[in-house]
């Protein structure tokens, strides 16, 4: 999103798509570049960053979603950003992911705890597979990474699902 004409187009697509909450993963930018996302139609910015112009995430909240925010919690690596606040009075933790494309199964089993209350918004890119028959287009067969183990016993713990 450093090019200002990617960045116009994807954020003129996302205001077309008339999303409330939105996750952006590898945005590529630094902490000063973040103000690019603002738009007529966005609200709050949550964001965060790497040293270099190399992974981040962002959530982009709609400015008449009222979403009221009570902390956030970023990552220095650029590999997440949790967001705790209520929507309609209902406590909400917001989550957006972009995780090593490597199995590092210690990065889930440290980030994961942080999410553990409230009704929970997961999303992002998470790198891996969770499913072989619905996540990849061989029929080759595969092995449940050792990432994969972790969030899905994190799933089953809090009856949560991956859509």
């Amino acid at each position: 999103m450093n090019h200002p004409i990617k960045c116009n187009k994807i954020l003129s697509h996302l205001h077309h798509l008339k999303g409330n909450v939105v996750f952006l993963q590898e945005t590529h930018l630094k902490n000063s570049d973040h103000q690019r996302l603002k738009r007529s139609w966005v609200g709050q910015i949550f964001h965060s960053k790497f040293n270099s112009r190399a992974r981040g995430t962002a959530i982009l909240i709609d400015k008449n979603t009222p979403f009221i925010v009570s902390n956030t919690i970023t990552d220095s690596n650029g590999r997440y950003i949790i967001v705790t606040g209520s929507l309609y009075n209902t406590p909400l933790i917001l989550a957006n992911i972009y995780a090593p494309n490597w199995d590092n199964h210690k990065f889930y089993s440290d980030l994961l705890p942080q999410v553990d209350s409230h009704y929970l918004i997961l999303g992002g890119d998470m790198n891996m597979v969770m499913n072989p028959v619905l996540d990849r287009s061989s029929n080759k067969p595969v092995s449940i990474s050792r990432s994969a183990q972790v969030l899905h016993s994190y799933l089953k713990t809090y009856g949560a699902v991956d859509i």
